[in-house]
């Protein structure tokens, strides 16, 4: 087994309904963990850091949220997601 992190920061509660009994929110969902074959060598580099093309090809955890009628990630120009990966192997993936 791997640990893994998990933090969240709300950046909005956008509507609640109380009638449907939901709400829409947006967040931050940062996951982080150490995988050693993801680590490298570097005098320079105290990270480097990622787009989300380097997702589909590393063990990425399975995240989800118990009873949730539907999520998503909006559309946009560009993925807003990051991976940031230190010389000891630690991982952070953001996505937003």
């Amino acid at each position: 087994p791997i640990p893994v992190g998990i933090d969240v920061q709300v950046e909005s509660i956008d509507s609640i309904s109380e009638v449907d009994m939901d709400f829409t929110m947006t967040l931050y969902l940062r996951h982080y963990w150490k995988d050693e074959r993801l680590s490298f060598r570097s005098n320079k580099n105290k990270s480097m850091t990622f787009d989300g093309r380097l997702i589909k090809k590393i063990w990425v955890p399975d995240v989800f949220f118990v009873h949730s009628k539907r999520s998503f990630i909006h559309d946009t120009t560009v993925e807003n997601i990051m991976l940031r990966v230190y010389p000891d192997g630690n991982v952070l993936f953001s996505l937003r």
